[in-house]
């Protein structure tokens, strides 16, 4: 069994979950990741019914999960926890106003402070980022749809059509989700609507992608 050659084809899917978090340095949540990784890979029995990247995300979420937990050791004080809830009441409207997440210089010209204060109080109040999405909405329509690089041409076209099946909102969500990476949080707040409707509609979109590609 070659183990570099299983990291190696496995890495998407690390950095795919490392990219859920901040705070902690991308290049540690790799290395905790291929930890989980062969822990899965010690563990796992082949099982037709389960994929081994399906069976490997618990594992390198896990240690992901453990080494952000372990890295927040930032108290905030109440006026920064106060800073940082104003600055997502303000990227709340604006994502409403705007029709697209603002960026922090956005907000920050919004309520007139310093975009540096806004980068700092949001890296200090957000340690671990998205731990909201779970397994099931987090890498359920990557298991459906790769990395667009990795598609064929007719591929390719097999998931275009696909998005015929879905609703306008289904639509939206798949691609707020899954082609600009927002979170399920960011998502909501574009939307108007809350995390539960997003997280719904996600999944119920992700089905009727699943079962048009099956046929």
């Amino acid at each position: 069994m070659d183990i570099d050659s299983i990291i190696k084809d496995n890495e998407n899917l690390i950095y795919k979950i490392a990219s859920k978090f901040s705070g902690v340095e991308k290049d540690d949540l790799y290395q905790v990741g291929v930890i989980g990784l062969l822990k899965a890979l010690k563990n796992y029995v082949g099982d037709a019914n389960a994929k081994f990247s399906t069976y490997a995300y618990d594992y390198i979420f896990g240690e992901m999960y453990k080494l952000a937990r372990e890295n927040r050791s930032i108290k905030l004080s109440k006026d920064a926890l106060k800073l940082y809830k104003k600055i997502e009441e303000a990227r709340y409207y604006l994502a409403q106003k705007m029709g697209t997440m603002p960026s922090d210089s956005d907000v920050a010209l919004f309520l007139e402070i310093d975009e540096t204060l806004i980068s700092q109080v949001i890296e200090s109040a957000k340690s671990m980022l998205s731990l909201d999405a779970s397994k099931e909405d987090t890498d359920s329509l990557y298991e459906v749809i790769p990395e667009q690089e990795s598609l064929s041409l007719n591929d390719k076209i097999a998931v275009d059509d696909s998005f015929k099946v879905l609703s306008d909102t289904e639509k939206q969500i798949i691609n707020y989700r899954y082609y600009k990476d927002y979170t399920q949080s960011e998502t909501a707040k574009i939307l108007g609507i809350s995390q539960v409707k997003v997280s719904r509609y996600e999944k119920k979109g992700i089905d009727k992608m699943r079962a048009f590609l099956a046929n």
